[in-house]
């Protein structure tokens, strides 16, 4: 428990610094950086996990796919040029691992090659829509740019998170009867899944009264307690996806970078899974949280 409580503190006075200076030049290049390393070590783990960690000529191209996505966004800031160099970048990457994986004479599976270049994409995509989201803008009918509207909307992704983790455990330990899923992850109970829609709803009630009170920002309600049903469930499935990986597999934890919690992938599960939501909820979807 010690263990825990001192890895915990140590990340959130990273953390948190990283998070209240990212509008600044200096603090984009580290908050970018900081993810960029999150992703290619929960890539890493995912390699390891599924036995291609020391087969480099097959694990390489995913590290190297996680860095260049991270760098254009870094370094192109033109949306349109972005998404083009993505795909480009994206389709090379599968190509190139799977022809690797043709001529490895057998060495590596077509289902470990699968399972790499799958998951290792939904890592990338987690982590690039934290990004996205933290430096997304809100625009008015002409398309004129009208508020940053990102300095709010990322924390809904961290908040939604803890929040869902939070209402999930306290109502499962309590009141959980209930099997979810038991052949993926015996502990979750449906009690504990409608725990976590209700922590999510009451944390983003609190944080957008907060930002009504306090920052003066319009908050739109509807679109926002839906928006927390929607992640408060995407959340716990992204959770389960990452049980039903480490299953699979036969481990525990994905890694051991945060000792007394496990990797990458095992503190971060729930949140590439809900930001990628967030960001279609709001930016591509047109639907203002806040303004």
């Amino acid at each position: 428990m010690l263990k825990r409580i001192i890895t915990a503190a140590v990340c959130l006075a990273i953390f948190i610094p990283v998070l209240i200076f990212s509008g600044t030049t200096a603090g984009k290049i580290i908050f970018i950086s900081l993810l960029a390393a999150l992703a290619v070590i929960g890539v890493y783990e995912l390699a390891g996990c599924i036995g291609l960690r020391r087969k480099w000529l097959i694990s390489i191209p995913s590290y190297i796919f996680t860095v260049l996505i991270m760098v254009f966004v870094l370094y192109l800031p033109d949306k349109s040029w972005m998404i083009k160099v993505a795909f480009a970048t994206a389709f090379l990457y599968i190509f190139v691992t799977f022809s690797v994986s043709m001529l490895s004479s057998g060495n590596v599976r077509m289902s470990q090659t699968a399972e790499l270049v799958s998951v290792s994409a939904y890592i990338v995509i987690g982590f690039l829509c934290i990004i996205l989201t933290r430096y997304a803008t809100s625009s008015n009918i002409d398309g004129d740019v009208r508020t940053i509207m990102g300095n709010y909307l990322y924390m809904l992704i961290f908040i939604g998170a803890w929040a869902t983790d939070s209402g999930a455990y306290f109502v499962g330990v309590l009141m959980g009867k209930h099997k979810l899923i038991p052949s993926v992850s015996p502990h979750k109970t449906v009690e504990g899944a409608i725990g976590g829609v209700l922590g999510c709803a009451v944390g983003y009630a609190i944080y957008g009264a907060v930002l009504s009170l306090a920052f003066n920002v319009k908050v739109n309600w509807a679109a926002l307690m839906i928006l927390a049903v929607i992640i408060a469930v995407v959340d716990q499935f992204g959770d389960l996806i990452a049980s039903y990986i480490k299953r699979e597999q036969g481990i525990k934890d994905f890694g051991t970078i945060f000792p007394g919690h496990g990797g990458v992938l095992d503190r971060f599960d729930s949140i590439i899974a809900i930001a990628p939501v967030i960001y279609i909820f709001s930016m591509l979807a047109r639907v203002n949280i806040f303004s």
